[in-house]
């Protein structure tokens, strides 16, 4: 709210001699504000200098209020009034939501003391004030008082805060009652006494002999061990509001716990113990929390057509061979005490195969271990297919390009473009394709077959009957979509131990060892480490941590490859010339028998090495 109030200043006439030039005087007509008195100056017959008002005062000229740009004469009686204006001030008490705080807000009233400014001599004069503030307290110590009574504030006030308050003169919030928060409880809480990862490996030191027998103890319980302990909540301490009201704390979160099979709870409900022997998991469904114990399944003998396939929800332990054409899948670990001929072996947990392995697949990781080998290929697929289309645009956008020669399609372009800067697709393409093959039904399906056979009829058996650029574009668009539909969440880390192998397919979320004679025309692929500790000849290794092998290739020169991260280390203790190792990209090809091989990377991403020739 604003109150104005107008003082005069004495008025300026434009009579007298003072007011008028002497005669020849060359300066032309001005006015000017002096001790707060507006002086006007002009020859008789003119012209005359112009004031013009400012907010804040009022200019009247012969008893008429002037608002805009005025001219003044000598003969005029002219009064300027200063508008002085006072600002109500305002106050207000709030309580904060939680009730914790109650809180003073002033605004002083003020008042706006102005005066007509002195100004130098100017034929347009802006006329101006000087203005000076004065604030004014708001708030007495009765109205604060009957406005806590009003609002109920009873607690915790500080009158201290109060009584500066009252006398304040500052536009400000202030704190002048502060309750007692409540104290939140603790949630209940879950004590697994087993580990929740279901192997954990044997510490070894680096001079002990590689024993797979021992590579890593699997989690496993016997009947009558705790299993979990329940702790319940604990409940919180009450809090004070500034009304004195009583602030209840949130109510901590409690969980009911549960014994599945294999497992039993005791009578007050707080432990859950085995009552077998079997691999311990704990599940949670919103506030329930159950703990099992997994059978584990024997069987007994080889897995055959007597026998059928084995397919099992937990561990499975075999004590003969898996035979040719049969399939093992464990949603556990996997122990096989014989050999794996023409088999294939798959679990979610990690794999151990005592005997050798014979033209089989095997795959540790469940669905994971197949995605962790093919998603590089589809990756590398989508982005070579993306990149060809950008490059037809180009060339088809491109003046000097003869147009006349693609009436019949871009075949030839799309078979120039293989040829030149994208002869690696043909590759990428086989690659996909055979990986495709020892893929899970469930993960592949038709739509992904008649993928395959798309992509081979335009990149790798027919690309000059390739019509037009959109044939090339919708295969980029569907390999993008394969490879989002392929991607994953990260898995577990699961290996594969075995004592030799041939002619077979590996694949591990974790670590690949062969503690035997060695692998013979296979592909590994590992998410961790590769241990081979005989002979790796013929085929391909593929790792995303450090490789270790005793020999690499062969004296006839049978193609053998070692593909490494960019942060592995690879260490052979013998190389066959015509050998290839690849550590982050970075190839060295061996043309000549070397011993004691040891290839990184360094800090610049430089491949270094070190080793010996024979």
């Amino acid at each position: 709210m604003k109150e104005e109030i107008t003082r005069g200043s004495p008025a300026a006439t434009a009579s007298g001699a003072d007011n008028a030039f002497s005669d020849g005087e060359a300066v032309g007509p001005y006015a000017f504000v002096k001790q707060g008195r507006l002086v006007v100056r002009h020859r008789p017959e003119g012209p005359y200098p112009l004031v013009i008002p400012c907010p804040g005062i009022r200019l009247i000229v012969n008893g008429e209020e002037r608002t805009q740009l005025t001219p003044v004469c000598m003969k005029d009686v002219v009064r300027v009034e200063t508008v002085n204006e006072r600002r109500e001030g305002e106050w207000s008490v709030t309580v904060s939501p939680d009730g914790l705080q109650a809180i003073l807000r002033i605004r002083p009233a003020m008042v706006v003391y102005r005066e007509l400014a002195d100004l130098p001599p100017a034929q347009k004069l802006q006329l101006a004030v000087v203005e000076r503030e004065e604030r004014l307290p708001v708030l007495a110590w009765d109205e604060l008082l009957q406005e806590l009574s009003r609002l109920g504030i009873n607690h915790g006030v500080n009158w201290e805060a109060c009584l500066r308050s009252v006398t304040s003169c500052a536009e400000e919030e202030v704190v002048i009652a502060q309750g007692v928060p409540a104290i939140p409880g603790k949630d209940g809480r879950l004590e697994l006494l087993f580990s929740s990862k279901p192997k954990v490996p044997v510490p070894k030191e680096e001079t002990e002999t590689l024993d797979f027998r021992e590579q890593y103890v699997f989690t496993s319980v016997e009947a009558g061990e705790i299993l979990a302990v329940k702790h319940p909540p604990t409940p919180g301490r009450p809090g004070t509001s500034v009304k004195g009201d009583v602030i209840v704390p949130v109510s901590p979160r409690d969980f009911s716990l549960s014994a599945g099979e294999g497992a039993v709870l005791t009578g007050d409900g707080e432990r859950v113990v085995a009552a077998r022997a079997g691999r311990p998991v704990a599940s949670r469904r919103r506030n329930l929390v159950k703990v099992s114990v997994l059978p584990q399944l024997v069987h007994n003998g080889n897995v055959d057509l007597a026998s059928g396939n084995i397919v099992f929800k937990g561990d499975i332990q075999i004590t003969g061979n898996v035979e040719e054409g049969m399939k093992v899948e464990a949603d556990g670990n996997v122990n096989v005490a014989g050999l794996v001929s023409g088999a294939r072996v798959q679990a979610t947990g990690s794999i151990l195969i005592r005997g050798n392995i014979f033209s089989s697949v095997i795959a540790a990781g469940g669905t994971s271990a197949f995605l962790q080998g093919i998603l590089p290929e589809i990756h590398a697929l989508a982005n070579g297919l993306q990149k060809m289309v950008m490059a037809i645009r180009q060339l088809l956008s491109h003046p000097a390009f003869k147009q006349g020669d693609l009436k019949r399609g871009i075949g030839p372009l799309v078979k120039l473009l293989l040829e030149g800067k994208f002869r690696h697709l043909p590759a990428v393409v086989n690659t996909f394709k055979s990986q495709v093959k020892i893929m899970p039904p469930e993960l592949a399906g038709e739509s992904l077959d008649e993928f395959i056979r798309e992509v081979e009829r335009v990149v790798v058996h027919t690309p000059l009957a390739a019509h037009d650029l959109r044939e090339v574009e919708t295969l980029a668009k569907r390999a993008v979509e394969w490879k989002q539909a392929f991607t994953c969440l990260p898995s577990s880390e699961s290996d594969v131990v075995a004592s030799s192998i041939l002619n077979s397919t590996i694949i591990a979320t974790g670590d690949v060892r062969v503690v035997g004679s060695g692998c013979y025309n296979s592909r590994i692929q590992a998410g961790k480490e590769v241990t081979i500790s005989g002979l790796f000849r013929g085929g391909e290794i593929q790792a995303g941590g450090d490789v270790h092998l005793g020999k690499v290739g062969s004296k006839v020169g049978t193609p053998t490859r070692v593909v490494a991260g960019p942060a592995a280390v690879v260490t052979v203790g013998y190389v066959f010339e015509n050998a290839s190792i690849a550590v982050g990209g970075r190839i060295y090809r061996f043309d000549r028998d070397e011993k004691g091989i040891r290839l990184w990377l360094d800090k610049e991403g430089n491949l270094r090495s070190r080793g010996n020739p024979t």
